[in-house]
């Protein structure tokens, strides 16, 4: 193992303390973790806000034993690499993402640095220059888990349907749709104008406001009566999941993030309508879940591994090229109370637009700004 020297024994991290407590996340001081053989320890310069680390907060449903450091989202530089790791060296610097079953990178100093945390190889790629650490953090898992639903499954000149186009999968997926897999038609839809604009900005052709307007109405109308050929609801809402299943093609696809219809609570299951409209049109469910592969590692292997590691290669690359570009519409020193206040502003639902960036190493982040 090839390990920088500088790396203190702990690190001030921000997380959960007790079982199943949920929010407020407190600091707490936890060791340094070493890289194992195709691991890499980064220092970490920026991550941003997910809607899993309120609910690991709150539910604690990987089973882990407290404390558990969050922030799974990484961009930073390498100091440490286990035997194995060929793809970065140490000084590199990279994007991540941490094992969801595993500690993520959020410091409780208020962005003086002193966060460290590891990722697998395949989920770790070189940052380009051009891209800064603070947008480099934005995308890991919200990319992911675009790229994941999409892959093998869009053609070009599909009719595709992303409810939720202004948040932080939701833009990234009408961008990956309109702008890479060229997509015939992206409609969209939101609650509030800035949803509104930034799913329209991110490439969708149509965007409807869900308050108002009749969406499956709409699609019907745009599309012939045939309906979308595919949906993807990354939007975690049972009602909502209703109504975008009813805008399927006969034959199509409705592909869902996380756990899916009936299950959102993960305490107990409810009945969904979801199945029977779609066994009616004959269209898939399909879910897509980044969190399986480490709640059931068999699912982790090599073939899952390389559409990984392809999805976090393409990230800086259509970033880079400005295809697929996070809209970071909040940017927050890492405390302990800012990131409470952005978490329990996802977990309310108040429309959180794009993604919120967190800054972990305001010395890291600045060094990089400055040699760019």
């Amino acid at each position: 193992m090839k390990q920088a020297h500088t790396t203190p024994e702990t690190f001030l991290g921000v997380g959960y303390t007790r079982d199943r407590a949920g929010l407020p996340l407190e600091a707490v001081r936890v060791p340094v973790p070493q890289p194992a053989a195709d691991q890499v320890l980064i220092r970490v310069a920026a991550s941003s806000l997910n809607p899993l680390e309120y609910k690991l907060a709150d539910l604690n449903f990987m089973g882990r034993t407290p404390p558990v450091v969050l922030g799974f989202d990484l961009a930073g530089v390498v100091v440490g690499v286990g035997h194995d790791v060929s793809r970065v060296a140490v000084g590199d610097a990279v994007a991540a993402m941490a094992d969801l079953n595993g500690d993520g990178g959020w410091a409780a100093t208020g962005g003086r640095g002193g966060a460290y945390a590891l990722a697998r190889q395949f989920l770790t790629v070189r940052k380009p220059p051009s891209l800064s650490f603070r947008d480099a953090a934005a995308l890991p898992m919200c990319f992911l888990s675009a790229f994941t639903a999409f892959y093998g499954a869009v053609q070009a000149g599909h009719t595709i349907y992303i409810p939720g186009g202004g948040g932080g999968v939701g833009h990234l997926a009408v961008q990956m749709a309109a702008r890479v897999l060229k997509a015939r038609m992206v409609i969209s839809s939101g609650g509030r104008p800035q949803s509104i604009t930034l799913a329209r900005q991110s490439g969708a052709h149509f965007v409807f406001d869900y308050k108002r307007d009749d969406i499956a109405a709409e699609i019907a109308e745009l599309t012939n009566g045939r309906g979308v050929d595919l949906v993807f609801d990354a939007t975690y809402n049972e009602q909502g999941f209703v109504e975008t299943a009813k805008t399927v093609r006969r034959g199509g696809s409705w592909i869902v993030l996380g756990v899916g219809p009936g299950k959102t609570t993960r305490l107990a299951e409810t009945h969904s309508p979801v199945d029977a409209i779609l066994a009616e049109r004959g269209a898939r469910h399909v879910n897509v879940n980044l969190l399986r592969y480490f709640s059931e590692p068999a699912t982790l292997d090599s073939e899952a591994r390389g559409l990984l590691q392809r999805g976090m290669d393409l990230a800086m690359e259509w970033a880079t090229q400005g295809l697929v570009v996070p809209h970071v519409s909040q940017t927050i020193d890492s405390t302990v109370e800012a990131i409470n206040t952005g978490l329990q502003s996802l977990k309310a639902g108040n429309g959180v637009l794009g993604k919120v960036a967190v800054i972990v190493d305001r010395d890291l982040v600045a060094v990089a700004s400055r040699s760019q």
